[in-house]
């Protein structure tokens, strides 16, 4: 078959528009059902944002809540934006975040009917994903009825979703030795270690991005656990700060091993506080 030259010059414009378009039409969709002891929710509503790894430093993850009610791109990046849209209303949903390689999947079943919080983790096999590219993942959920504490639940989607792309992050200068002690996001840093070390809840509030976690005999168990879990001498060996992020690389002992991590950071009301202080994660 020969195409002449103008000919050619249409189909490939045609090509691309279908590529560029057919994903959008079909990207923001899901049916079927969330089932919540017995009672069916028809989700209808489906929104993905690319968020930075609470896990991971300086890696994205795959956010995506399929509810009844719609939810926002703004909703989802904020730190207590769904469970303001809980607050707010009726609201049935489950929510999907898991990492580019699928090395983990965690499910989050939403309800502003139940107290009970479900939350499950995994490599999540019932998750079957058909496409996962930037542009485009679509996929099926399908869970059998089973109960967690005093709520029976059962999923049975199919989804697909555009996710809107983490925003770009300009970093600053990587600095070493004395001149990363001098920057705010390490000061930061090294002041809530200060206050987990001496078990100082009023101290750890300032500094602790969800404050609300560090309150009263479970906010102690919870910095007990940290304890446990940081190594001695921990020291800022680089850092890079930027106007809203910071990425900064730690070592550390433990078991008589040099350890080394990093950690992201990131400046919320005027506030530096760490993505995730969990040493064993990162």
């Amino acid at each position: 078959m020969r195409f002449h030259h103008a000919s050619l010059s249409k189909f490939l414009c045609l090509a691309l528009g279908l590529t560029l378009i057919v994903p959008a039409l079909l990207a923001d969709r899901v049916s079927g059902t969330l089932t919540l002891n017995g009672k069916d929710f028809p989700l209808t509503q489906a929104t993905a944002v690319r968020l930075p790894s609470s896990f991971v430093g300086g890696s994205l993850v795959t956010w995506i809540v399929l509810s009844d009610v719609p939810v926002t791109h703004d909703q989802l990046r904020a730190s207590f934006g769904l469970f303001e849209v809980k607050q707010q209303g009726d609201v049935h949903a489950i929510t999907l975040e898991f990492s580019d390689d699928r090395s983990y999947t965690t499910l989050n079943v939403v309800s502003s009917d139940h107290d009970t919080s479900i939350s499950l983790s995994g490599t999540m096999e019932a998750l079957e994903l058909t496409m996962h590219t930037e542009q485009l993942v679509a996929g099926t959920l399908e869970m059998e009825e089973r109960t967690m504490g005093d709520l029976r639940f059962a999923v049975a989607l199919e989804f697909a979703v555009d996710p809107q792309q983490a925003p770009v992050v300009t970093k600053g200068p990587l600095k070493r030795g004395a001149d990363a002690q001098n920057l705010d996001s390490v000061k930061a840093y090294l002041a809530m270690r200060k206050a987990v070390a001496a078990t100082d809840l009023e101290a750890i509030q300032k500094l602790a991005r969800y404050p609300q976690d560090f309150e009263g005999v479970d906010g102690v168990k919870f910095v007990k656990m940290m304890q446990g879990e940081e190594p001695t001498g921990i020291e800022v060996v680089e850092a890079s700060e930027g106007e809203s992020t910071a990425t900064l690389t730690i070592t550390g002992k433990k078991g008589g091993k040099t350890i080394r991590k990093t950690f992201d950071m990131q400046k919320k009301d005027g506030r530096w506080t760490t993505n995730n202080d969990n040493w064993e994660a990162n």
